[in-house]
């Protein structure tokens, strides 16, 4: 008997134990289970208070657009101060605003649910809103067109250099970044509809949000951009853009190309926007294609592009729809206003010495310190790896890769189809297949001639003045429109207080100034001229603050003479998108962009990293819209 007892007093140990185990298990079980509950009614308030917040916001924003007070608890414009108390979506606000400067404010939203005495969750966000601002960016130290860039004798450009058309030096002319020559683009569009009768809004409302339009090119190329005739409202997302194939006549799945349609290049008035690709689709000649608009959807921020209601383009038609990638499309009866560009001239870079690294399509007569990509490569040095389809007379100090290489040596291994009359200090693998480089896709513009449009109109709306126009005594001047010429006489200064606009020259006499007033802040400005600037030998320009420059920007254009001359002058970022742009006398310029460049013997331009974003204030009057790229979730 007591051995038995033993027994189930063993028995019975074990059952409580494994009861305690299981019991254990179910308690962590029931936790766990708990604890994701709680976390997902934790998450559930944290977006109603976060909704609530943006609510908030964009109160905000439309308080500061008002002309009463009514429902702005009694501030409102420019002078709208914030709201505390505030009861929205079973929740309550507070607005805070603080003045960054005179045309920049922070706007701080502090969102409680159910009220501030009980609070379940909260959500403070930060965001910035800015009155007639726009942004651009300037990723290069040089940006030119068709026209390409000519260097002189011991000329320099510090930075890199990104072009459309040829770039060309001479003895001791040096770019110490990369530069990048685009493949050419065709003077004619390859296909093209610019019938305009209708406006058609999208990317405001369901089902409207995404377009599509269908086009068969004429020849067999490189998609090098599209345009599009399109305007904005607010300050809407940035449009995605695509190039996707046909199925039955519907957009399909297949993505040939993508880029983007940046929203700050576009004005609230019509204009030709350029989108180019980064990497260039072949089309075929013959062969349906869509191209797709892929917006966002907000109701007081989206787009109006310029239609044809009798759906005249004979190569396809527009459609819309929700969600371009799995709604139903619907046909619209309608065509949309775009341009197809096609590949076109060839471009290369010749007699230039480059620091770091070079892409185009014929490179000649140059040094290259780091990597060469070109289709044809002849004459050269390069200092590191190089890629193309024919290499004749070159040194080449990493590998190289080519369909065909002669007369050259090569410092590394050899990847080719054949060579004649090459040494190789690596390990030799011809023959072997080998893929040629494409041309670098084209870019856009930063500014676009609908913003540079939508400056004139500010300036104007500040007064206009008739007649030549001389500063022959410190003055200050802005927003205004000259209907004349405006010369700044030796050593004297205008103060910019507002975007100006010049509709014939603009001079400036040896070590004459132009000065940002005070209340641009961290803003830059614009002064804008439709005929020639010249600028003489130690012109000064001075921003407001840290990132705020002058930018001088010239509409002119002519084959020939120059849209702007600049001496000796410093920290200013000059504008030509239709002209030639010439640097003489050592000037030395932190940003230049034009249809085409000359650097002059010995003259510099320096680019400076701050450039790559700028916000351009037109004004200190206009409506107040959300700073890109400031909005932050605080709490």
């Amino acid at each position: 008997m007591p051995r038995i007892t033993g027994r189930h007093g063993q028995i019975l140990v074990f059952i409580n134990v494994i009861t305690s185990v299981l019991l254990i298990f179910s308690m962590a079980i029931v936790s766990l289970a708990t604890s994701a509950r709680q976390a997902e009614k934790i998450e559930s308030l944290k977006i109603i208070s976060k909704n609530i917040a943006e609510a908030a916001i964009s109160k905000a924003i439309w308080c500061l657009n008002q002309s009463d007070g009514n429902n702005c608890g009694g501030s409102y414009g420019s002078s709208y101060s914030g709201e505390n108390d505030m009861s929205f979506g079973g929740g309550v606000f507070d607005i805070s605003i603080t003045m960054i400067d005179m045309r920049t404010k922070e706007i701080q939203a502090t969102a409680y649910y159910p009220s501030k005495i009980k609070i379940l969750s909260k959500s403070i966000i930060k965001t910035r809103a800015a009155t007639n601002i726009d942004t651009a960016s300037f990723v290069y130290g040089a940006q030119v067109g068709e026209g390409g860039l000519e260097m002189g004798q011991s000329s320099t450009l510090n930075g890199s250099v990104y072009s459309l058309g040829d770039i060309s030096g001479a003895t001791g002319a040096q770019i110490t970044g990369d530069a990048y020559v685009a493949g050419g683009t065709a003077l004619a569009a390859d296909q093209q509809h610019t019938d305009y009768n209708l406006d058609f809004t999208f990317g405001k409302t369901s089902p409207v949000i995404d377009l599509a339009q269908s086009f068969i090119p004429q020849n067999n190329n490189v998609l090098n951009k599209i345009s599009l005739y399109i305007k904005k409202v607010g300050s809407p997302a940035d449009i995605n853009i695509k190039i996707v194939s046909d199925n039955n006549n519907s957009p399909g799945s297949t993505v040939y190309a993508g880029a983007e349609l940046d929203s700050s290049i576009v004005s609230t008035g019509y204009g030709w926007i350029d989108v180019s690709f980064g990497s260039p689709p072949l089309l075929s000649s013959g062969t349906k294609y869509w191209l797709i608009l892929d917006a966002g959807v907000h109701s007081s921020k989206y787009w109006t592009i310029g239609t044809d209601a009798f759906d005249n383009y004979a190569n396809g038609t527009m459609y819309n729809c929700s969600n371009w990638s799995s709604c139903g499309w619907s046909a619209s009866g309608y065509d949309i206003n775009f341009k197809i560009w096609l590949g076109g001239v060839e471009t290369g870079i010749d007699d230039m010495s480059i620091g770091a690294n070079a892409y185009a399509h014929n490179l000649e007569d140059s040094t290259v310190g780091g990597i060469a990509e070109a289709y044809n490569i002849k004459d050269s040095t390069i200092g590191g790896d190089a890629r193309a389809n024919s290499i004749e007379l070159a040194t080449i100090g990493g590998n190289a890769s080519s369909t065909n290489i002669t007369d050259s040596t090569v410092g590394g291994n050899l990847w080719c189809q054949s060579y004649a009359n090459t040494t190789v200090g690596g390990t030799n693998y011809c023959p072997a297949a080998v893929v040629p480089p494409v041309d670098p896709g084209q870019i856009g513009m930063p500014i676009s001639d609908a913003l540079i449009n939508e400056w004139k109109t500010d300036a104007e709306s500040g007064g206009i003045i008739n007649g030549d126009q001389t500063i022959s005594v410190d003055t200050s001047l802005g927003p205004k429109k000259i209907v004349g010429n405006l010369s700044i006489s030796t050593n004297k200064t205008l103060a910019v207080a507002g975007t100006i606009y010049v509709t014939g020259n603009i001079t400036m006499g040896n070590g004459s100034h132009i000065s940002l007033d005070s209340s641009y802040g961290s803003a830059s400005g614009v002064i804008i001229a439709d005929g020639q600037a010249t600028i003489n030998n130690g012109a000064i320009f001075d921003g407001a603050g840290t990132g705020s420059y002058v930018m001088l920007i010239t509409t002119f254009a002519h084959p020939t003479d120059e849209a702007a001359l600049i001496g000796n002058a410093d920290t200013i970022i000059v504008y030509a998108p239709h002209g030639i742009i010439r640097i003489d006398n050592n000037g030395a310029i932190k940003e230049a962009i034009g249809y085409k460049l000359k650097i002059s013997n010995s003259a510099s331009l320096t680019y400076e990293a701050g450039l790559s974003s700028i916000s351009f204030s037109s004004g200190p009057t206009g409506g107040w819209s959300e700073l890109k790229g400031t909005w932050r979730v605080i709490e």
